[in-house]
């Protein structure tokens, strides 16, 4: 994608007007278009602090509430987390095994 010289019309028609900031989303966004909830960084904390109050409240309840467990390792701390957890990182392992399998050159689609 090639940007525009500072001096070329820009998407509102205007010539010479000034450019919106060069952000990773500025194109998505019209500079005119009031912000949004998530775009204040104070609420995107608020959710993320939201979140790992809510991470804390489930840890220590899986501390305190008894489950009817059908095998002897679920007895274990945080046993259900570190079984997401391998699993996530075998998934991740095999996709890149099979990303080389069946990978194609850059140029595999060009038709000449």
């Amino acid at each position: 994608m090639s940007r525009q010289p500072s001096n070329a019309p820009h998407a509102h028609g205007e010539e010479g007007a000034a450019r919106p900031p060069l952000g990773p989303r500025a194109w998505m966004k019209d500079p005119d278009e009031p912000p949004r909830i998530w775009d204040k960084k104070q609420n995107v904390a608020r959710l993320l602090n939201a979140l790992y109050a809510l991470c804390a409240v489930l840890v220590v309840l899986d501390l305190v509430v008894h489950r009817h467990t059908e095998h002897p390792w679920e007895h274990v701390v945080a046993f259900y987390p570190l079984y997401g957890f391998v699993g996530i990182v075998i998934l991740v392992l095999a996709a890149k095994g099979l990303r080389r399998l069946v990978m194609r050159p850059e140029d595999y689609y060009d038709v000449e």
